[in-house]
């Protein structure tokens, strides 16, 4: 059995990019590559949840507002439309001749390394378009951790009388109509952090270094990082864990990027754990979804990709 751990001194935040800089290294990249007829295609993994698909489309535009010189279009590896091979079709019809890849990951691993790049290939072979390069994935990236902490914030605002974030309780439904939880004393609290995990070693550790730079800014005594599947503890052995942990309040933190069906399978999870220890609150954090810190972090991937290729 895993014990809870402990704040690790030895982790700090990087510094944060303003949105600024993030911009002024960006915007001369785009008019050049469109008038070499160049293209950004985006990949997501995919869901058969509409909502999700939506918010990875969301982003999409967030992106092309940010950068309206450069022509952006969003696709899907699996489960959903636009494919791989369908945008990128698309795109030759409209007469673009490059494109430089954006895949919305986390970590890299095996999607990034070997799927994406091989439908990527195999739908730009057949077209006769340029494959520039592929971007990489958000890591530890300092607006990744500004906007994972922001989650975790809306949470801890409940406790002073803050309205109800979407999906951010356990419950199915509170009995009153009204967040329950607004205005509780939260108490000692414990963070699990959910990934979705892998069979790659780097990327779980990725993944929980990410969880030690967060704690290292909040209030969390006890914490620890579980995955859905291919990463050890796994959630249900993970929110076993928690259920002992010498806390008053957990906060389950689904470090995802869109809504999918992991996470309705983590909410009937977390309120299986809420009913059977009612003496604790059980509270979940929303995902990441489509937000501007995360728009210009992808813009900002693909410039410095193109400009490599130069």
């Amino acid at each position: 059995m895993t014990e809870p751990k402990f704040i690790d001194p030895k982790f700090t935040p990087p510094s944060e990019t303003s949105s600024d800089e993030i911009r002024s290294h960006t915007n001369g990249v785009w008019h050049g590559f469109s008038q070499e007829k160049g293209a950004v295609l985006v990949v997501g993994h995919g869901t058969r949840k509409a909502s999700g698909a939506a918010q990875l489309l969301d982003l999409v535009s967030q992106m092309q507002r940010l950068a309206p010189a450069a022509l952006i279009v969003g696709s899907f590896l699996e489960l959903a439309e636009p494919s791989i091979s369908q945008a990128i079709e698309s795109l030759h019809d409209q007469g673009i001749e490059r494109i430089v890849v954006v895949p919305v990951l986390l970590f890299t691993a095996a999607h990034a390394r070997e799927d994406i790049p091989e439908a990527v290939g195999e739908a730009a072979t057949a077209c006769g378009l340029e494959l520039v390069g592929q971007s990489g994935s958000l890591g530890t990236h300092p607006s990744v951790l500004a906007l994972s902490a922001s989650r975790y914030q809306e949470v801890i605002a409940l406790e002073h009388g803050a309205t109800c974030p979407d999906n951010a309780c356990a419950k199915v439904k509170c009995s009153s109509g009204i967040c329950e939880s607004r205005g509780q004393v939260f108490g000692r609290i414990g963070l699990a952090m959910v990934g979705r995990g892998t069979s790659d070693l780097a990327a779980l550790g990725h993944m929980r270094q990410l969880t030690q730079l967060r704690v290292a800014e909040i209030d969390a005594k006890q914490f620890e990082t579980g995955f859905f599947a291919g990463g050890e503890p796994d959630v249900d052995t993970l929110l076993e864990q928690a259920s002992r942990w010498d806390c008053d309040t957990i906060i389950v933190q689904p470090h995802l990027l869109f809504e999918g069906e992991l996470i309705e399978q983590l909410r009937s999870k977390v309120y299986a754990r809420q009913q059977a220890h009612p003496d604790r609150r059980w509270l979940i954090a929303r995902t990441l979804g489509a937000d501007p810190k995360l728009a210009e972090v992808f813009l900002q991937l693909a410039a410095e990709q193109i400009l490599k290729s130069a």
